[in-house]
């Protein structure tokens, strides 16, 4: 074939090429896959923390009522029924580190004019409980609990803090709304309960509201 013909015939090979090539369908699966396996890895992972954190909170509630409902039984607790109750709560936790937990328990006095204070607390050693006599505010969820004058109420409250090495790489793509906080989500649940068979439950070594 002369170079005139060569040349001119030069377009119809690569055409002929470009066509094979966009109908060549080897590795197209390969391909797809690499793009599509960071966006695998991000849901599987999102998925794995939001099971845990998911995990984790029904813990809380349930460690929660029983701070609350432990309490509530009883007419008067000591000090070493506190440390048995903050042991129960504590050990509810598990899988998750019970030494993490941190533990509230107070009595709170609703006066005759609706007013609320602490009247005794407690926490354990990681947690931090309202002084006593401070005012206390209850929560729009528990309003009925603070319409309710001359009473007591229970309160157990957990708050644990759930960390996981990943929330650098969710905050970096705006995931879970950034809610971690260097790497830390503070999970709290509280639990209300009014004394079973006394109008307030004492704590030894505590003072105790007057509940008329």
């Amino acid at each position: 074939m002369s170079v005139a013909g060569k040349i001119s015939a030069a377009p119809t090979r690569l055409t002929a090429r470009f066509r094979a090539f966009r109908c060549d369908r080897r590795g197209v699966a390969a391909v797809e896959f690499a793009l599509v396996l960071p966006l695998m890895l991000i849901m599987y992972l999102g998925m794995a923390v939001t099971t845990i954190g998911i995990s984790i909170d029904r813990k809380l509630t349930i460690a929660s009522r029983a701070l609350a409902d432990l309490t509530a039984q009883r007419s008067r607790i000591s000090d070493s029924e506190k440390d048995n109750i903050f042991a129960a709560a504590a050990a509810v936790m598990a899988p998750y580190s019970p030494a993490a937990a941190e533990l509230a328990l107070f009595s709170v006095y609703i006066d005759s004019k609706g007013a609320a204070r602490v009247c005794w607390s407690d926490a354990n050693k990681a947690g931090i409980a309202p002084a006593a006599g401070s005012a206390y505010t209850f929560p729009a969820s528990a309003a009925d609990l603070a319409s309710n004058v001359s009473s007591s109420v229970i309160v157990g409250q957990v708050t644990y803090p759930y960390s996981t090495g990943l929330a650098g790489v969710f905050e970096m793509l705006g995931l879970f709304g950034n809610v971690f906080d260097n790497g830390v989500l503070r999970m709290t649940e509280t639990t209300y309960m009014r004394p079973r068979s006394v109008a307030q439950v004492a704590r030894d070594g505590q003072s105790t509201c007057k509940v008329s």
